[in-house]
């Protein structure tokens, strides 16, 4: 179409120049009229036309060629755009097939995830429950111990009340600090959001450490209240192995009186348990004589303890002791470490306990 309009533009103006060219002779000469123009005039349009013609077919081949790289480079776009668009499609295809299996795995990883995180909140009350009740447990085991050494220091209160301002600890209110400490950490418990393993770990190992810092502190007490109260109520007595005992080297006594002699020290005239104490008694004796409280004048041959009044179950006698040799010798008497049966009138030095368990 483009063509054929460019052909009848040059075409109108071919003959536009003829019509000029013919009024210029007819102002120059005279008129020559045709009588069969299509014969008279063909070859001299055509000759008259040729430039054109010629113009017209360069320019043609001029459109044609353009056209036909135009069309070329046209269809290459259209290739490549198609191309891209294949493989859009191929990989939204493919992407669309990944999605719902990638889905799927996510949702099932999910439902494990929720499944693992409900079973280790079910299991999370039961632990918490046991470990609240081994705590309470090992609590008021503490207060078991503490409310018993109360007992036991009520027990002598009596006798330990000049000590009162001496003794800087008060064990009941240690006892009320411990039950408010617990409630404290089962208030904590409680208050706990997430990191129960770790947290929990960490207040056991804090009880553990306080457990073992009050046991460290109860026995502190227990030698400080028993040095105290030795030095208030024994001052004279002396620790010899496990008990305290008081030797005397000063005067002499017959039985009697040193029973006496013991009762006003505030201790029992000493009975001997075994080899071991006698081995660390016999090393702060003089080479004297001394009166030991065990005795058989009620039943002879049955010796009891005056202090504890229980059999004596520990003797060392001499060689051939005890022999009886004088109708009084129903006291016994200790020497160089071995025990002897003696006249209870004869005066000798004396070795005094402060319980009455021998």
């Amino acid at each position: 179409m483009f063509k054929l309009k460019h052909f009848i533009v040059y075409l109108l103006i071919a003959c536009n120049l003829r019509g000029s060219r013919t009024e210029s002779t007819e102002n120059t000469r005279s008129v020559c009229l045709l009588q069969d123009p299509p014969n008279q005039c063909g070859e001299f349009c055509l000759l008259v036309l040729q430039p054109l013609l010629d113009h017209i077919a360069k320019h043609q081949e001029q459109w044609n060629t353009t056209e036909a790289l135009w069309l070329n480079d046209t269809q290459v776009k259209l290739d490549r755009i198609q191309a891209q668009l294949a493989a859009q499609n191929l990989s939204l295809e493919d992407s669309a097939k990944k999605v719902p299996q990638d889905i799927k795995e996510r949702l099932e990883r999910m439902e494990n995830l929720q499944t693992t995180l409900q079973e280790t909140l079910k299991k999370t009350p039961a632990e918490l429950d046991e470990r609240l009740t081994r705590m309470e447990n090992q609590q008021k085991s503490i207060g078991a111990q503490l409310a018993n050494q109360i007992n036991l220091t009520r027990g002598h209160q009596g006798q330990l009340e000049s000590l009162k301002n001496a003794v800087p600890i008060n064990l009941e209110v240690r006892l009320a600090q411990i039950e408010e400490q617990q409630k404290l950490f089962t208030e904590t418990l409680k208050k706990i959001p997430g990191d129960f393993e770790q947290r929990l770990e960490r207040l056991e190992q804090h009880q553990k450490d306080e457990l073992t810092k009050m046991t460290t502190q109860q026995t502190a007490i227990q030698d400080t209240l028993s040095k105290i109260y030795i030095k208030v109520f024994w001052p004279d007595f002396e620790r010899i192995g496990s008990r305290l005992f008081y030797i005397n080297n000063n005067d002499g006594h017959d039985w009697n009186s040193a029973v006496e002699y013991c009762r006003k020290k505030g201790g029992y005239i000493a009975t001997i348990k075994d080899q071991e104490e006698l081995d660390a008694i016999s090393e702060r004796l003089y080479a004297k004589n001394y009166w030991l409280g065990i005795n058989d004048q009620e039943d002879m041959h049955t010796y009891v303890s005056q202090a504890s009044g229980k059999k004596v179950e520990f003797f060392n006698w001499n060689k051939g002791e005890p022999n009886h040799g004088n109708s009084d010798e129903r006291c016994v008497e200790l020497i160089h470490s071995k025990m002897n049966d003696d006249p209870c009138s004869k005066k000798k030095y004396v070795i005094c306990q402060t319980d009455n368990e021998v």
